[in-house]
């Protein structure tokens, strides 16, 4: 991405204000008469890439979660998936997941996650780079207790907004993004049937070279299910390191 030449105080406030009025604008969902949860939680993930050509590549990426904050639960995943760049604006995903999650004391939750999603990039003002991401999953939760495989589609929506790199002081490379993301249930779900489900995402990059950049992000992750006739709210707060390689 071309850096844009602008005098760097005026930069980092025009970050910090798109950020910040992202953040603020994000839509919460009010507390339910029930249960709340909050919690934090760390996530870390290594996202590969190989350039088979100019268009299609590979877009695997891995990771564990709730290792390092001490959660009664534990989450590894493997999702390996493709990417083929139909124009510059528009880019078509697809692939699949393998989520295992480890549960105490209760059993352990496999999950398959088979998806396809289409990414619109632009409009790109000033080398600001806004892009809408749409996904579908159909997600099949494997119950140990009962032997079967209890599926669930879901639908995703990202809004995405990715500065244009930038210095501090004598380093070089540095990046901002901000994003909303929406989800939505159709059929039955794990525990519950999902009413509503909102993410945002603040964070900083840095592009080490050519082939190695790092992120680190703050997640804030909104989560309300209908119970039993009983409402639950969980409010997920997130610290996730990412690392993307690219081996050409």
């Amino acid at each position: 991405m071309q850096s844009v030449q602008q005098p760097k105080n005026h930069r980092a406030a025009l970050v910090m204000v798109l950020l910040g009025g992202i953040t603020m604008a994000t839509p919460v969902p009010a507390a339910p008469q029930g249960l709340e949860f909050r919690e934090f939680h760390t996530w870390s993930d290594l996202a590969t890439i190989y350039n088979f050509s100019d268009r299609f590549r590979y877009d695997g990426d891995y990771g564990i979660r709730g290792l390092l904050t001490g959660d009664d639960w534990t989450l590894v995943y493997l999702r390996p998936s493709v990417r083929y760049q139909t124009r510059s604006w528009l880019r078509l995903h697809g692939g699949i997941a393998l989520f295992y999650t480890f549960f105490e004391p209760i059993e352990d939750l496999p999950e398959l996650r088979p998806w396809v999603g289409v990414r619109f990039v632009g409009p790109e003002p000033g080398g600001w780079v806004i892009s809408n991401y749409f996904r579908l999953e159909y997600r099949a939760f494997y119950l140990k207790d009962r032997d079967e495989w209890d599926p669930v589609w879901r639908g995703r929506w990202q809004l995405q907004v990715t500065t244009p790199d930038f210095g501090i002081r004598a380093a070089t490379g540095f990046y901002a993004l901000a994003s909303i993301e929406n989800f939505k249930d159709f059929g039955a779900s794990i525990g519950g049937s999902l009413v509503d489900r909102i993410r945002t995402n603040i964070g900083m990059g840095k592009r080490v070279t050519p082939a190695l950049r790092i992120e680190l992000s703050y997640l804030y992750h909104s989560l309300r299910l209908s119970e039993s006739s009983r409402d639950f709210e969980l409010d997920d707060h997130v610290l996730r390191l990412r690392v993307f390689y690219s081996f050409n």
